[in-house]
């Protein structure tokens, strides 16, 4: 059977995308491939349309939960039972199941997580399966350099040669050239068919918006989104809190479903609102990164970045999953001064001093009994920090103090396999030196972007080494620099101090928080509640929740101060007197 013949009885079309058919034709005739294709160019079929044309077991790697289960569930309608998944989603026996239908060589396609690979025997009883090709799909994670390191990948290019694989199969969507040549080196690639199809998707305009304030910017994403045919869309959110705030904050705003989407949800709670989000139910989600790797949803018409991504690679992947129907989509990255300190206190936070390394180390042997440690996670780093606790699990795996073992997220399983000596030390401080190195460089990348006015489409291709140019599609705006009339639109200048500011609805708004202030409040603390202020006093006594919060903050704290004045002026308002005066209406 021919390769496109092949493709209609499979997957019901007939003609291959572009890249697609080489990178085929090579994983079908057992050779180690390379795939770099932007998100949504379909990756998945350079492994999967393979894996059914050969007799044996393809083996696919994935780090995304959600990945695995919706390609099984599609791959049902074409593979019957033939392809199976290992996670820790589902009960053991169910993966016992899975592990003896594979050595049986019932199964074509099984999806199972990197971390199974550090699980005793796990990979001995794979062993009885007959494996040609070995999938490391999110390849970039191999990479050190790769904007989601991890070290469960290290040990994915032994594995794959103890169980005598034909061949490696990599795929990514974010590799840039030094990302694609360390994948190369670090799984053993021998002679691989490289597949590069570029980076451009026509389909997208790039927009990114300065903004003053976080109260300014929920007001610009409410407008953005409630724009016509702005809606399915994913808005990022930097943190957990985050994510609840604006979505409690876009429901009244855009009057439609808005539901929150992060690791801190009961997985039950994730899985509901991620169902209803694919089903059309809820158009619009907020969520942290934990959401949309693997969510194939075509018809997203809008991802919204509330703050600026650590990395462009990070950005460029989760503004992929705009548009992936081919049809015109807008990626809006909402940019505020205080996104880059928060940078930099992030990547300072993570650094690791040098004796944190032999602590944790000696506080998995004191846990340990015939070898093995089990401990919550938050007593790795000996403050509750997890994730200071996974990093430094991280580098003494790759030193090769310990060996992790597949565990909860809150919980560090694993074997001790070393002393942390004097040659591990040295390993953990010259890899925690390279990861603050590559922290670092992310950040000053994904910062230039933002901050040059050149064209976003040209700035992102280059930084991927993607030399084609690109373009947009007709009719579709570029981006906010080649087509700024297709930006969102700037906020109300302010006006200069002394000039009149707009009474009517101000007016109502000061006499509404006089009204409502619950201890009542003097001339300047209205002010900052009407300017969205953050101040303990504002969250103590819950200001943040009166209507007018942060309804002006688009205006100068002397216009709006002069507003006050003046219906003081005029008798609307009054001043209680004394040493802390406080407002009230007359």
């Amino acid at each position: 059977m021919n390769l496109h013949a092949a493709l209609r009885e499979h997957f019901g079309f007939g003609a291959f995308r572009p890249g697609q058919e080489q990178a085929v034709a090579g994983a079908v005739a057992g050779r180690d491939t390379l795939v770099v294709m932007p998100t949504g160019s379909g990756k998945s079929l350079c492994y999967q349309l393979p894996a059914l044309l050969r007799d044996d077991l393809t083996l696919v790697v994935s780090p995304l939960v959600s990945l695995m289960q919706d390609q099984v569930d599609g791959l049902r309608r074409v593979a019957g039972d033939r392809v199976a998944l290992v996670n820790a989603q589902q009960g053991a026996a169910a993966n016992r199941e899975a592990l003896a239908r594979a050595a049986a060589g019932e199964l074509r396609l099984m999806y199972i997580a990197p971390e199974r690979f550090s699980s005793p025997g796990f990979a001995t009883e794979l062993k009885a399966a007959r494996v040609g090709l070995f999938v490391v799909d999110e390849a970039h994670c191999v990479s050190q350099w790769g904007h989601d390191f991890r070290p469960d990948y290290f040990r994915l290019a032994d594995a794959a040669r103890w169980l005598e694989a034909d061949a490696i199969v990599a795929t990514t969507a974010t590799a840039t050239p030094t990302v694609a040549r360390d994948i190369e080196r670090r799984l053993g690639l021998r002679d691989p068919v490289r597949v590069a199809t570029g980076f451009d998707r026509p389909n997208l305009s790039f927009h990114v918006v300065a903004t003053g304030t976080r109260v300014d910017k929920r007001r610009r994403i409410a407008a953005a989104l409630g724009e016509p045919d702005a809606l399915p869309a994913i808005v990022y959110a930097g943190t957990r809190a985050g994510c609840e705030e604006l979505a409690l904050a876009l429901r009244p705003a855009l009057e439609v479903p808005v539901e929150p989407y992060h690791a801190g949800l009961r997985r039950e709670a994730r899985a509901a609102a991620q169902r209803r989000f694919m089903a059309g139910e809820t158009p619009v989600v907020v969520a942290t990164n934990a959401f949309g790797m693997g969510v194939d949803k075509a018809d997203v018409r809008t991802v919204v970045h509330e703050t600026v991504p650590g990395s462009l690679e990070s950005y460029y992947q989760e503004a992929g999953r705009a548009g992936r129907d081919g049809l015109p989509a807008r990626c809006l990255l909402f940019a505020e001064p205080k996104d880059k300190a928060l940078h930099v206190y992030f990547i300072q936070r993570g650094k690791i001093e040098d004796h944190e390394f032999g602590a944790a180390a000696r506080r998995l042997e004191r846990a340990a009994a015939d070898g093995r440690y089990d401990l919550p996670l938050r007593e790795v780093a000996g403050k509750p920090d997890e994730d200071t606790a996974r990093t430094l699990i991280g580098h003494l795996a790759r030193a090769g103090v310990i060996r992790p073992a597949p565990s909860p997220p809150d919980r560090a399983l694993g074997r001790i396999l070393g002393p942390c000596d004097g040659r591990a030390l040295a390993t953990c401080r010259t890899s925690a030196r390279d990861a603050e190195r590559v922290r670092w460089a992310q950040y000053r990348a994904v910062w230039r972007w933002v901050e040059e006015r050149r064209c976003r489409r040209a700035g992102l291709l280059a930084h991927f080494g993607d030399t084609s140019g690109g373009a947009a599609a007709p009719g579709v705006p570029c981006c906010d620099v080649c087509a700024p009339a297709a930006a969102p639109p700037a906020p109300e200048p302010a006006r200069r101090a002394g000039s009149a500011a707009p009474a009517g609805d101000l007016d109502g708004a000061i006499i509404e928080v006089v009204a409502g202030a619950e201890p009542a409040v003097g001339r300047t603390r209205a002010v900052e509640i009407l300017r969205g202020g953050r101040s303990k006093v504002v969250a103590k006594y819950s200001y943040d929740g009166l209507p007018g919060y942060g309804a002006y903050a688009h205006l100068r704290a002397d216009d709006v101060l002069a507003r006050v004045d003046a219906l003081m002026e005029a008798g609307t308002l009054r001043s209680t007197g004394g040493r802390f005066p406080k407002l009230e209406a007359a």
